[in-house]
């Protein structure tokens, strides 16, 4: 009967002591912002090829940052970057989709030389299909009404 009363104590003083060790790690965080943009300091995600990309950070502390294609290689990778900074870099993998990993900030993709990056993709899907819709009953509408000159 003892040790029920003992071991209860003893896991709430041991889950507090986690909880403390958490929150104190996570006071030590670096919290960071990421933007890209072009040479002219406007904001921006889809880039032409040959275009520098320039990746603008501001942190509580030094950041790592890392570029990674598409499928997963590393591009760029530079290391303990100041709290606050520009990295003018232009991908050497080609066309393609790259996201930008830095220390204490959300992932940011970038478009790099799609054909996409002028042509978003919502629009030019909703007119593909739409064309392919209406020739589709042209098709189907001359064939049916037998006034088919091309079939």
């Amino acid at each position: 009967m003892g040790t029920r009363k003992v071991f209860l104590p003893i896991v709430i003083y041991a889950l507090a002591l986690m909880l403390s060790v958490n929150i104190a790690q996570a006071a030590d965080a670096t919290v960071a912002t990421l933007h890209t943009t072009d040479a002219s300091g406007n904001d921006k995600v889809q880039f032409a090829m040959g275009e520098a990309i320039y990746i603008r950070w501001t942190a509580d502390g030094t950041v790592n940052i890392e570029v990674k294609f598409a499928d997963g290689t590393t591009d760029g990778q530079w290391l303990n970057q100041p709290s606050t900074g520009v990295i003018s870099y232009t991908p050497s993998k080609g066309a393609g989709y790259y996201a930008i990993w830095c220390t204490g900030a959300a992932v940011k993709l970038v478009a790099y030389g799609t054909f996409l990056v002028t042509v978003p993709e919502v629009p030019l899907g909703t007119i593909m299909t739409t064309v392919a819709c209406f020739g589709a009953l042209f098709v189907f509408g001359t064939r049916k009404l037998g006034r088919s000159r091309y079939f």
